[in-house]
C-alpha cells in the first residue's frame, strides 16, 4: 500500500497539516534527548524525514521501513550519518541494547501489534535511553472530532486521486484512527513492555500524541 504512495508521501502530508508535520516530526527528536555521538533507530521510517533530522543532531541514525520504495527515496535524500534497513518494525534486526533511542512517527497504527512494537522498542534500546512516538489519534472535543473524521474521510483520498497517488492508503486512514487505542491505553502498553516514566503530550487539540518512555 505504501510502495503506492511513496512518490508523493512528503507532498502530500505537507497539504493535510498545512505544513506542521515537520514541526511535530521536530518535537518528536527534541523528546529523545538525542546528544552528537549517539545512535537512534527510526522505526517505519518511511522517506526519512524524522531519521535526517535525528542525523542533523550529529548522531548516527538507523532508519526501517517495510516499503521498499519509501526506502529508495529516502536513501536518495542522503542527510549525513544513515543508514537504512528493509525490515519489519516488529522484528528488528539488530541486537539488544544497541540504540541510545528509538523513535517511531505515524507507524503505530500500521504494526501488527502494539504490545509486540512496544517490547521491540524496549529490546533494542539501551538501559536509560528513551523510546518516542508521534501518532494521529481521535481529538479530545466530541465536536472536533466530528470535523475532524469529516474531513479524513474525504480529503486526503480526493488529494492522493488529484496529485496522481494511490488513495487507498488515505481511505484507511480515517478508519485505522477510529480503531486505534486511547493514548491512556498506549501508555499502558507501553508500561506493561516495560518502560517507565511515561508521559503522554498531546497537540492540536489531541489530534496529534507523542508518547516518551525510558528504559
Amino acid at each position: 500500500m505504501f510502495d503506492g504512495i511513496a512518490h508523493r508521501y512528503d507532498l502530500l502530508n505537507r497539504l493535510m497539516s498545512a505544513g506542521l508535520d515537520r514541526h511535530w516530526r521536530v518535537r518528536l527528536v527534541n523528546l529523545a534527548m538525542l546528544a552528537p555521538g549517539m545512535r537512534c533507530l527510526d522505526l517505519c521510517c518511511g522517506t526519512g524525514d524524522v531519521t535526517r533530522e535525528i542525523a542533523r543532531r550529529g548522531v548516527e541514525a538507523v532508519g526501517l521501513d517495510a516499503s521498499g520504495e519509501m526506502l529508495a527515496i529516502a536513501r536518495q535524500r542522503g542527510g549525513g550519518d544513515i543508514s537504512y534497513i528493509h525490515g519489519d518494525a516488529l522484528c528488528v534486526p539488530c541486537a539488544g541494547e544497541s540504540f541510545d533511542a528509538v523513535t517511531i512517527a505515524f507507524g503505530n497504527r500500521n504494526v501488527a501489534s502494539l504490545d509486540r512494537l512496544y517490547t521491540e522498542m524496549r529490546r533494542v534500546v539501551r538501559s536509560g535511553g528513551r523510546v518516542v512516538s508521534l501518532e494521529i489519534n481521535r481529538p479530545t472535543s466530541s465536536l472536533l472530532q466530528e470535523l475532524f473524521f469529516l474531513y479524513f474521510s474525504r480529503f486526503p483520498a480526493l488529494l492522493a486521486r488529484l496529485l496522481g497517488a494511490d488513495p487507498s492508503a488515505y481511505t484507511y486512514l480515517p478508519a485505522s484512527v477510529r480503531q486505534y487505542p486511547s493514548p491512556e491505553a498506549v501508555a499502558e502498553i507501553m508500561r506493561v513492555a516495560g518502560l517507565r516514566e511515561v508521559r503522554i503530550e498531546r497537540h492540536l487539540g489531541g489530534i496529534i500524541v507523542m508518547h516518551r518512555g525510558i528504559r
